[in-house]
């Protein structure tokens, strides 16, 4: 026969088991960080998950837990309830450029680099805007759903958009030296369909699935500069024999000045612009969730990787300085030869522009988390992050012809190829992890704060301006609101503030080494470079069951109507 436990020693295994988890949720909280975390996932999903720092795995809220955790749409009122919201990201990236006290300079003593010294600051956020096919100087994640839950019935369902992947920023000032590394870029993924449904196994376990359609968009835009000891040789060169002419000679060899007069170090060679998307690149997310008790949840959500094949536009500009070189590799008999046999080009054009095509996928996520209730109105909560951000290893972009750029550059040593631009990424797998708390003010006001260590997964020897968001600390907070009517208006604020990034000269390979055989792409060579990064988020969000939203259409048009 099975004995019960006595009043006094369940009331003492209940105080143990909740002190347990205390005790896990502090070293969760103590544990260091791993190297390399999040990067630009989950920054602008919902209001009350924003106001939670992403702490809301084993709490989703509410229709945003079709990101989050399905599972949790079982929470959800019975009926149809409607929701819409949006998030405003502003973010702020200062950078500083200083010249290396031990940098010797160029070959030919070039060292007066006019970068030497500036600061650069973004002027505006950068996102794409579907439909419009347009992209705009400005940062705005919408949502918006529907959820309907069958009276007495274990199955809820649910169908929103949201925007798990997204990051962008512009430079328009001429003078500002970033346009050198990044004059604009935006990454974005939006889910654009995303149906979800949960099922309520048990009275406390809940499953759930959403399956969704999203778009992916990329753009990008840089001025292209090559400060290199080869590339300072032309320059050195070119002045040397401005005057050697050899009559009959130099016009079948080496006609002067060499190199059409050459390129120097700080010349501007180049601008370029892409544009990139793809209109269909799925997902799923699989969540579960466990009531344990009264005072104990758990969940967890599995994230599916996102396969991208993008098509877009690009367009290469040359300056009069780069035509000269190549003009010059196609006058001669000689020089004819030679560039023939080494595919380099002979015929300058002043621009390039056609189709170009990139592969790469979003990686796959796994989080998890637990949430106590020591007291009636307090919750605490503390989730652990991954993301498999190691399946991004390199930027690759193939182009519908060779680019003039690219053919010149193997001979420093590029081997991606002429039609190809590759860019060494090297990423790495990601944890990171994540606190809240809720604390019940009143029956309808609930006060939200959490915290979320965000380390980057950028490999610093390959960072750049493109993917330049550091470490970051994210302090978040907010409120959530519940009237008579059932409407709930959820406020989220954060506050994400970077780690200082340091990249002395030669660094990083993709930002200021001066290899000269690593010419793709390092436009700060011989500078030191200093970052700091702030990003603000403000989000709201409203949910009301749909007979009140009907109802309250219904008295708006009455008021419009004059014959009413």
């Amino acid at each position: 026969m099975a004995q019960t436990m006595p009043n006094g020693e369940l009331f003492l295994y209940s105080v143990l088991a909740r002190r347990s988890w205390f005790v896990w949720i502090a070293l969760a909280l103590a544990w260091p960080a791993p190297a390399g975390a999040s990067f630009i996932e989950q920054m602008a999903v919902d209001a009350r998950a924003i106001a939670m720092a992403n702490t809301v795995t084993a709490d989703p809220p509410g229709m945003g837990a079709v990101h989050y955790n399905p599972a949790g749409l079982s929470k959800l009122p019975e009926g149809k309830q409607i929701g819409a919201g949006l998030a405003l990201p502003i973010i702020k990236i200062e950078s500083h450029y200083d010249a290396d006290p031990e940098f010797e300079g160029f070959f030919g003593g070039y060292n007066d680099d006019p970068l030497a010294g500036t600061e650069g600051t973004n002027s505006s956020g950068r996102m794409y805007v579907p439909i419009v096919n347009e992209s705009i100087d400005f940062l705005i994640a919408p949502t918006a759903g529907l959820s309907y839950r069958p009276p007495n019935s274990r199955w809820s369902y649910a169908l929103t958009n949201y925007v798990p992947f997204g990051v962008g920023f512009n430079h328009d000032d001429d003078m500002d030296p970033v346009r050198f590394g990044a004059k604009s870029v935006y990454e974005q993924h939006l889910v654009y369909l995303a149906p979800s449904v949960s099922y309520r196994v048990t009275p406390k376990l809940s499953v759930g699935l959403t399956v969704g359609a999203g778009q992916t968009a990329l753009g990008a835009a840089v001025d292209m500069r090559s400060p290199n000891d080869l590339v300072s040789l032309t320059r050195v060169l070119g002045d040397a024999t401005k005057d050697l002419e050899i009559p009959v000679v130099s016009e079948l060899t080496m006609p002067p000045p060499w190199f059409g007069g050459g390129i120097g170090p700080y010349d501007q060679v180049a601008s370029m612009q892409i544009d990139m998307r793809d209109d269909f690149s799925p997902n799923y997310n699989v969540g579960l969730l466990w009531d344990a008790q009264k005072w104990l949840s758990m969940g967890i959500v599995y994230q599916s990787p996102i396969k991208v094949q993008m098509t877009g536009h690009y367009r290469f500009d040359y300056t009069e300085t780069f035509q000269e070189m190549i003009n010059w590799l196609g006058s001669s008999p000689t020089l004819l030869m030679v560039s023939g046999m080494l595919n380099l080009p002979v015929g300058a054009v002043p621009y390039q522009t056609g189709t170009v095509t990139s592969e790469f996928e979003l990686p796959q996520r796994v989080q998890t988390g637990i949430k106590i209730k020591p007291f009636e109105r307090l919750s605490l909560l503390a989730d652990l992050h991954w993301a498999n951000w190691s399946v991004l290893q390199e930027d690759r972009f193939v182009f519908d012809q060779d680019i003039q750029l690219l053919q010149l550059v193997k001979v420093l040593g590029y081997t991606g190829g002429n039609d190809t631009l590759v860019l060494k990424r090297e990423f790495k797998d990601t944890w990171s992890w994540s606190a809240g708390l809720q604390y019940q003010l009143t029956h309808w006001l609930t006060f939200l704060m959490g915290y979320e260590w965000r380390p980057t997964s950028v490999d610093m020897s390959h960072f750049d301006n493109l993917y330049c968001l550091p470490d970051m600390h994210s302090y978040a907070a907010g409120f959530s609101i519940l009237t008579k009517q059932g409407i709930q208006i959820d406020l989220g604020f954060d506050y994400l503030v970077g780690k200082e990034v340091f990249i002395p000269n030669n660094g990083s390979d993709l930002m200021n080494s001066t290899d000269p055989f690593k010419p793709v792409y390092n436009p700060y060579a011989g500078l030191d470079y200093h970052q700091e990064t702030t990003t603000f988020i403000g989000a709201f969000k409203m949910t009301m069951p749909w007979e009140v939203m009907t109802g309250m259409l219904d008295h708006t048009l009455s008021l419009l109507n004059p014959f009413d």
